[in-house]
């Protein structure tokens, strides 16, 4: 293990020091394609549904319950490349849904027969992203870079609730600022292409008044164009 680690060093070293990337500066645009895990509480998720039937008179017996913090996403950018060492970018940036899916059998105002009722409990967070990249070329076509900015957030919650018979959703809304940091390394193709794979995290993401505020991981795929 010691000796990869000395010879992954000596390697980036004897890269870097070669000739650098014959950076395309200007206007660039891209997509990006995301899985996004967020450090989500599911007891919070858990005792809003309790909160939710018990506003409509309902009380579960028994509750059958499945959480999801981890989902896909896709987002698009548009950069400046203004050197060699650094970029500034704008775009939009989704962070995936988490959902509780809850089903239970209970009564209805404590009266008798049991009925059975369904409820989704949902929050995203989107948004536009303004970052500035760090970027260090080892080769004319490898990079390494790290980003760093904000996140213009728009966080929703919903809520649909059933017994069968009649339903109602509900919604609310919040606005916020979020951080958000990664790092990862580009690969570029023609000249003017570029592939990049990325990690990075948006800290505290959401809003409690929207239920949920954590913490998302995301693995990006991103390929862009130079114009």
């Amino acid at each position: 293990m010691r000796a990869a680690i000395i010879a992954f060093i000596v390697l980036a070293g004897s890269a870097a020091a070669g000739t650098a990337h014959a950076a395309q500066l200007g206007i660039y645009a891209g997509v990006s394609y995301s899985m996004v895990d967020k450090d989500s509480d599911r007891n919070g998720y858990q005792q809003e549904a309790l909160g939710i039937y018990d506003a409509f008179g309902f009380t579960p017996q028994t509750t059958t319950a499945a959480f999801d913090a981890k989902d896909s996403s896709y987002g698009f950018v548009v950069g400046w490349r203004l050197s060699e060492h650094l970029a500034l970018e704008g775009g939009y940036m989704d962070l995936g849904d988490v959902t509780y899916r809850d089903r239970s059998t209970g009564l209805f105002d404590n009266t008798p027969p049991a009925e059975n009722w369904a409820q989704n409990v949902e929050t995203s967070t989107s948004g536009i992203a303004l970052a500035a990249l760090g970027i260090w070329p080892l080769s004319y076509r490898w990079e390494v870079f790290v980003r760093g900015g904000v996140l213009i957030s728009n966080s929703e919650e919903s809520v649909f609730i059933t017994d069968g018979i009649g339903s109602e959703k509900l919604r609310a809304t919040k606005s916020g600022f979020d951080l958000l940091a990664s790092a990862g390394v580009s690969f570029s193709i023609a000249e003017i292409y570029n592939v990049r794979l990325e990690y990075g995290r948006v800290f505290d993401a959401g809003d409690d008044g929207t239920l949920d505020e954590a913490d998302v991981d995301m693995a990006t795929l991103n390929v862009t164009v130079s114009f």
